[in-house]
């Protein structure tokens, strides 16, 4: 996790910096909140990955370890979820629900319904196996 933990608060701190220098020299205020936002959102991603690291402290990943050999990181790696059609679903549904805020709420409740079905869905889904 160290290369990644460094990325991601390399890339925060660097939008949160273009973030005020662009506020400074455009005083354009939508591309200050972007950036603002994208700099929050790698934050949010640093602060996982620390806390996984911090969960792992005392074991430590193949891809962490210097002496490390190809034929360790061999075996079962984990658990990767086949086909599904509930991911496309849920995005179908946010998207009418979006498409609400401008034609109309009607929109909300098709969109809503789609949502709602596809979160139980998935959830169904993933208990199953």
């Amino acid at each position: 996790m160290k290369f990644e933990w460094r990325l991601a608060l390399g890339t925060a701190a660097f939008l949160g910096v273009a973030g005020l220098v662009y506020w400074v020299w455009s005083g354009e205020f939508a591309g200050t909140v972007m950036l603002g936002f994208g700099g929050g959102a790698y934050a949010l991603l640093f602060g996982y990955i620390l806390l996984q690291a911090l969960r792992r402290q005392h074991i430590p990943r193949v891809e962490d370890r210097p002496d490390a050999n190809p034929e360790d990181g061999a075996g079962e790696i984990h658990f990767f979820p086949g086909n599904s059609i509930w991911p496309a679903a849920l995005g179908l549904g946010a998207v009418l629900a979006v498409v609400g805020l401008a034609f109309g709420k009607w929109f909300w409740v098709i969109g809503g319904a789609i949502l709602l079905g596809a979160i139980i869905g998935f959830g169904v889904e993933a208990e199953s196996r």
